[in-house]
């Protein structure tokens, strides 16, 4: 495994807690977006990934994620910007994706 990937894998499992954080204190509205956000980016991680990976393809799809991650957050959370649920919310979607790699 690559020092980037076990990086990686680290921040994938503080995302779930860094999202339950952030949360903490949401307006109701604004907390539906964010579910709404994570399942948006669950689906499109799904859709990159194809029914079959590894960890090594989980990890090349997560080095660009930011570009197309921050475009889905912003539209489920449209007018509202939070930038700063981006990053976590997407460690979390990976992190969840970790589950179903193969071995490669």
């Amino acid at each position: 495994m690559s020092a980037g990937l076990t990086a990686a894998m680290a921040e994938w499992e503080a995302g779930p807690a860094a999202v339950r954080r952030l949360r903490r204190g949401l307006p109701p509205k604004l907390s539906l977006a964010v579910d709404e956000a994570a399942s948006d980016l669950q689906r499109e991680l799904t859709r990159r990934l194809g029914p079959s990976y590894t960890l090594d393809d989980l990890y090349a799809i997560y080095l660009d994620a930011e570009s197309w991650g921050r475009i889905a957050v912003a539209r489920a959370l449209a007018p509202n910007s939070r930038p700063e649920l981006v990053a976590p919310l997407l460690d979390a979607a990976f992190q969840k994706a970790v589950s179903g790699a193969r071995p490669g």
